[in-house]
């Protein structure tokens, strides 16, 4: 999947699913205090082997593992992965 496609599929579920998009805002957020990584969500969203996506967040600062790894696993809960 590429990046267009994974944003088109976000801003669907936000528009069909209200839990959903405050989870992704709350996420989102988190993301924006870390320069940077929002581009980076969205190459290791494109990661489709889960070994090697898990090897790409561990070598991430902590506190931006922790960012990612909950916007992985909103995707990942909701499908979007």
């Amino acid at each position: 999947m590429n990046p267009f496609q994974l944003i088109m599929m976000v801003q669907q579920k936000m528009q069909q699913d209200p839990s959903f998009a405050n989870k992704f805002n709350k996420v989102v957020s988190e993301l924006n205090n870390v320069p940077g990584l929002q581009q980076q969500v969205i190459r290791i969203a494109q990661i489709s082997d889960e070994n090697e996506r898990q090897r790409v967040i561990d070598k991430l600062p902590r506190d931006a593992k922790h960012a990612v790894k909950n916007m992985i696993d909103l995707l990942s809960d909701y499908s979007l992965l």
